[in-house]
């Protein structure tokens, strides 16, 4: 009689992809604060971080200059060439999405769901009896 081979189960049936999604997520989780914070750093960044100006006249800062938590919330940066100078166009990363991340990880998203359930009340029927109360009344 043949020996049955059983194939290892890390092959079959997305096993391993889910093992990786579950070792990723367990990562995110132990660096839950370091993420928590960089989040809040992207969403405190302003244009102001990056840039100067004066009247009409527009300047980057020097990257020494440049806070890390404005670094960090650079999306892009182009430099275009024009007849009188350069334009440089700076774009920051969604604070919005940002904002509304933070918010549904500290729960504050949650609360509205909350609100359209149903309230749970107690109705307790009481009927007439031979309760000595009930006499009196």
């Amino acid at each position: 009689m043949a020996k049955r081979v059983v194939p290892p189960q890390g092959r079959f049936g997305g096993v391993g992809e889910i093992r990786k999604r579950l070792r990723g997520s367990q990562i995110i989780y132990d660096n839950r604060d370091g993420l928590a914070m960089e989040m809040l750093g992207i969403a405190k960044a302003n244009i102001t971080d990056v840039v100067t100006w004066n009247g009409d006249q527009v300047t980057v800062k020097e990257i020494d200059d440049i806070p890390d938590h404005a670094l960090s919330a650079i999306k892009k940066i182009k430099v275009t060439p024009t007849q009188n100078g350069n334009m440089i166009e700076v774009e920051l990363i969604d604070k919005v999405r940002v904002l509304q991340l933070l918010a549904k990880s500290a729960g504050l998203l949650d609360t509205e769901k909350d609100i359209e359930k149903p309230s749970v009340v107690n109705i307790e029927y009481v009927m007439p009896g031979d309760n000595d109360e009930d006499k009196e009344q």
